[in-house]
């Protein structure tokens, strides 16, 4: 993996996004295993260890798909790029391949490949740009696609279990403090009642509906982009028929040559069966496949 070279968030909005995950993971977790699994089977129970071994293990994937995802250099820059034989395009028009063609990036005065885009924010031309994550503080693209839906996956696992147990903790285990008209006004305006109440039922609260929150976000999240991933499309297109090789090769695609035991681990090497630039190669053996 290549290392950005400006790996923290530029704009004010990727900013605040990124703090709130890296504030919110850790929160959860401490939240989860010291307050939350305890208060259900008890301080001395064997059932704590039970949770924490996969606990650690979500968080442990979580926090480092999320670096993976933020560290990984998916910019042109990152590959060898020659512009194949034909002539050269001006600024935002193509060599003949359509609206996915080569074209010239008047602000990086460099001719980018095929699906690859210009973003003010990280400043660059993205390799295979899908789109930019305001909760990474980056671009996703050809190199780190990988790493986000993963991150994204690992999420979703995540809030659901911590979702789950934080149902039964306060609902159920202390119903008695819960269970009232004040605890709904509490979490339909969580905010605004922390002006006012700074007890710590409060603050449960509070971490009670990011996690519901976060299990309908990223599950949506999901489902979006794992239909894209499988169709092998990126948002900006939607739809690309000309790229789709199948749903077991487009996820090969995205995951690498390794791609059923990629979700073990960013740390697992899956070497990625395409370079990002010569599409136009891929399209060819796709017409010949079809």
């Amino acid at each position: 993996m290549r290392i950005r070279k400006h790996v923290l968030p530029r704009t004010l909005q990727d900013v605040v996004a990124t703090a709130f995950m890296a504030g919110i993971i850790p929160i959860t977790f401490w939240f989860e295993v010291y307050v939350v699994i305890p208060g259900i089977h008890g301080s001395d129970s064997v059932y704590n260890w039970v949770h924490f071994v996969p606990a650690v293990l979500l968080l442990f994937n979580v926090t480092a798909h999320m670096l993976a995802t933020m560290l990984c250099d998916t910019s042109c820059s990152t590959e060898l790029i020659q512009l194949p034989a034909a002539s050269v395009p001006t600024a935002g028009a193509g060599t003949g391949l359509g609206s996915k063609s080569w074209h010239l990036c008047a602000t990086c005065e460099f001719i980018a490949p095929p699906r690859s885009w210009h973003c003010a924010s990280c400043r660059t031309c993205i390799l295979k740009r899908d789109h930019h994550c305001v909760f990474t503080g980056c671009c996703i693209g050809h190199k780190n696609h990988r790493y986000f839906i993963l991150f994204v996956v690992y999420l979703f696992i995540s809030t659901l279990y911590a979702s789950v147990l934080n149902n039964y903790f306060l609902w159920f285990v202390r119903g008695e403090e819960f269970r009232n008209w004040t605890s709904l006004v509490k979490i339909v305006f969580p905010l605004a009642m922390l002006l006012i109440d700074t007890s710590t039922k409060q603050y449960y609260l509070v971490i009670y509906l990011i996690n519901m929150v976060g299990v309908m976000f990223t599950g949506v999240l999901l489902i979006y982009h794992g239909r894209l991933i499988l169709s092998g499309a990126v948002v900006h297109e939607r739809k690309a028929p000309e790229y789709d090789m199948g749903r077991a090769e487009n996820l090969r695609m995205v995951l690498g040559n390794r791609w059923y035991i990629a979700w073990l681990s960013p740390f697992v090497a899956s070497e990625l069966p395409h370079n990002g630039v010569n599409w136009e190669t891929l399209q060819k053996q796709t017409l010949k496949s079809k």
